[in-house]
């Protein structure tokens, strides 16, 4: 079975995708805190 260009595309454009929501989710949490708490709460 070949691998499809597009499929490659589309996986490469989700994971992407993913990487960036988490990143958003990330500063939005590392918002709701206070700054002594910041990094602990972005890595978890």
């Amino acid at each position: 079975m070949p691998i499809s260009r597009g499929d490659t595309a589309w996986i490469l454009m989700s994971t992407a995708l993913v990487m960036l929501k988490t990143l958003g989710l990330a500063m939005f949490y590392g918002g709701m805190v206070r700054r002594k708490n910041l990094l602990s709460t972005i890595m978890a």
